[in-house]
């Protein structure tokens, strides 16, 4: 309880918070390093709070002794000038998920599971409202990412299926990139994209081509190539039209290729979202984690969900080097 009324005054202190945007983030369990779990509780507390204290006010996130780096603030601030949001909880308790890496060391802590309150600032927006957050933490409890998840039963279900296959901990690596795509939608963030994609990245999209009986199945899809800066020019002229661009990603199934262990198939279904268009569609993409800590998209594939199931993109359609 002292511990609690302790982190409670800080935050008041350190932040001018109101009471009503003060949040107490404590761990339940995953960490029992004393000092890293005391850092993590802290510098959450105090980022929960912070942004809390600048929804209430109508300005921007003050990141004052919150320690976070440049990466995961900045990531924070371009969701922020899109769609403001609140923290829905003010005492959290949460487990601490340990990433680790292919030989077992731990990368990086997360928590997941906060439940957030999205505030438009206009009738632009078209996602949930209720939505949940992950953070992402440094082996000293410092913030390095932040992130919309997906929900819990499908994060829930590739982890079962991974510990089945026993590579649980790349899928848990995986879900954690696919998450950091969907957000650099939402962020608009060029930045992420260029450095996500490999430099002879293979993207390929699908339109139906139009019939006079729209009933007739299958339908015939046409399909366009682009290279990297091919594409990432068209993104950059997307993110410019759009005000607001909601992404969603749902029916996450992850394959890992037979010959090559570090390259993964993700198939999903994604809706994309923006005031004066939208459409669902299946993305497939091929995950390269050869380098566990910055993983490359090497190919990303677009169908519209009209396609014949048997047409719909796998790894056994593209010959990987």
């Amino acid at each position: 309880m002292k511990r609690i009324i302790m982190y409670m005054l800080a935050l008041v202190l350190t932040l001018g918070a109101n009471a009503q945007d003060a949040v107490n983030f404590e761990i339940s369990d995953g960490v029992t390093n004393p000092a890293l779990k005391s850092n993590i509780e802290r510098n959450t507390s105090m980022l929960l709070s912070a942004i809390n204290q600048a929804e209430s006010s109508g300005k921007d996130i003050n990141y004052s002794g919150i320690n976070i780096d440049n990466l995961a603030s900045q990531s924070i601030g371009m969701m922020w000038n899109n769609v403001h949001f609140r923290i829905v909880d003010d005492d959290i308790v949460e487990h601490c998920l340990q990433i680790k890496s292919s030989t077992g060391a731990v990368i990086e802590y997360q928590v997941r599971n906060i439940a957030v309150e999205m505030k438009p600032f206009d009738d632009s927006y078209d996602g949930d409202i209720n939505q949940e957050v992950c953070i992402n933490y440094d082996r000293q409890g410092n913030i390095t990412d932040f992130n919309i998840t997906m929900g819990v039963q499908q994060y829930m279900s590739i982890i079962r299926e991974g510990e089945r296959l026993n590579d649980a901990d790349r899928r848990i690596q995986i879900l954690q990139w696919v998450e950091r795509f969907k957000m650099a939608y939402i962020q608009k963030n060029m930045s992420f994209m260029e450095d996500v994609f490999s430099d002879d990245a293979l993207i390929v999209t699908g339109r139906v081509v139009k019939r006079v009986h729209s009933d007739i199945k299958p339908v015939s899809v046409e399909y366009t190539s682009y290279g990297k800066q091919q594409y990432l020019k068209h993104l950059k002229g997307v993110f410019a039209r759009n005000s607001y661009i909601n992404v969603k990603f749902d029916d996450i199934e992850i394959v890992r290729h037979g010959a090559k262990p570090n390259y993964y198939g993700v198939t999903l279904k994604q809706g994309w979202f923006t005031k004066n268009y939208s459409d669902e569609g299946i993305l497939f993409i091929i995950w390269d984690f050869s380098d566990e800590l910055h993983p490359q998209i090497l190919v990303r594939t677009w169908q519209p969900m009209e396609v014949d199931e048997n047409d719909i993109f796998t790894l056994s359609n593209f010959k990987l080097k």
